[in-house]
């Protein structure tokens, strides 16, 4: 089946969220293309979206800010334990808060050759995220270009709400109460703005976010293999609950990372339907997440080298982040291949318009060919 044929089968799921009835039919069919292949379904618990965790960590802050009217050492105390998930989680690190309940689980589809006698010096991992994420007001084209600005105004505010806390609780001040007051409510709107689009219109159908990144990697697997290389494994990982906060990848690192080779690398391949291909070497939100490494430095030779890469150039994504961030800051050599149109955006995702109908192939065709060629690269050098 072609890389094409993928994204259309999957975009002809309403959607593909987590823990929804469409999640273990996605599963079967993507299982269902590795005939020749060992594939595994690992299990692992995640809220069901990120609209749980929005919720937990507003309410938090909400409570400890209006606590701080009767007790401010509770206040104090709530506000500091809610600011700390939240700076935790909008900078994409691991945050307690993705455990708390609701919990649901979701699965990790990891796809390999069948075992072999001998094992290989190198591995590569092949990552795509299958599910897709619900529909937000945030993700609208005319909202989309500050959200950078956004998020780092709410967690600069934060901030702020803690030093109203500790302020409380070491002289208590009746004009500073206020602002923290008014500061408990602008919290409580902000949930509301973000997460309402979900309570109306559900999933987006994930045509190009991220069918085409799982149709790339897979269409990647098959050619790696077809080789039959020498010194590189190749394993395929299409992961869930990334629209959660990148739960998936995160489960697969932990339960794996003891097993990985000393030269383990990672190609992610992340919404690649609309714009031009980019080799992706920055991301975070509040602060900066450089990607330099082997990786990188191949996709940029490899692009130089080939014709049908001239327009490949790199870029930089700052709206969340990709699966690859856990291997990033684990000193994994990573690289996500995601498309970005001329503003550095990806048109249509957690959008109703994210669709067949207006998913260009061009980039993810470029990406299985830049992919293909780091794979051989790296077995060879």
């Amino acid at each position: 089946m072609t890389a094409k044929q993928i994204v259309e089968k999957l975009a002809a799921f309403p959607n593909r969220g987590v823990a929804t009835a469409n999640e273990i039919p996605v599963l079967d069919y993507l299982s269902s293309l590795f005939p020749e292949q060992e594939v595994s379904r690992e299990s692992f618990k995640t809220p069901k979206t990120y609209i749980s965790i929005v919720w937990w960590l507003i309410g938090g802050l909400f409570a400890g800010l209006l606590t701080l009217n009767f007790s401010p050492i509770a206040g104090l105390f709530i506000t500091l334990i809610f600011v700390t998930l939240a700076m935790l989680y909008f900078n994409w690190y691991a945050s307690p808060v993705t455990g708390f309940p609701p919990l649901v689980t979701s699965y990790n589809l990891v796809v390999k050759p069948k075992s072999k006698a001998t094992s290989k010096p190198k591995k590569l991992i092949l990552m795509a995220h299958w599910d897709t994420a619900p529909i937000s007001v945030l993700y609208r084209p005319e909202m989309i270009g500050n959200f950078r600005k956004s998020l780092k105004m709410s967690l600069f505010l934060m901030i702020v709400a803690q030093f109203i806390a500790i302020s409380q609780f070491l002289v208590p001040n009746n004009f500073i109460m206020m602002i923290g007051n008014v500061l408990a409510f602008y919290f409580l709107l902000q949930g509301v703005v973000g997460t309402v689009d979900y309570f109306r219109l559900g999933y987006s159908n994930g045509a190009s976010d991220n069918a085409t990144g799982v149709a790339a990697a897979v269409a990647t697997a098959e050619k790696l293999w077809a080789k039959n290389l020498d010194y590189l494994d190749v394993e395929l990982v299409l992961t869930g609950a990334e629209e959660v906060g990148m739960i998936g990848a995160r489960a697969y690192m932990k339960k794996h990372y003891t097993e990985f080779n000393k030269e383990t690398y990672l190609i992610n391949f992340d919404t690649l339907g609309s714009g031009n291909l980019k080799i992706i070497t920055q991301t975070g939100s509040w602060s900066n997440i450089v990607y330099d490494n082997q990786l990188i430095q191949i996709a940029k030779q490899t692009v130089a080298a080939q014709p049908a890469l001239k327009n490949v150039t790199t870029g930089a994504w700052h709206t969340a982040d990709f699966d690859s961030v856990w291997f990033q800051r684990a000193g994994i050599p990573a690289v996500t291949l995601a498309a970005l149109d001329a503003h550095g955006r990806m048109p249509n995702i957690h959008r109703p318009t994210d669709v067949l109908a207006n998913v260009d192939f061009l980039p993810m065709e470029k990406a299985v060919i830049l992919a293909e060629k780091i794979g051989e690269q790296l077995n060879i050098s």
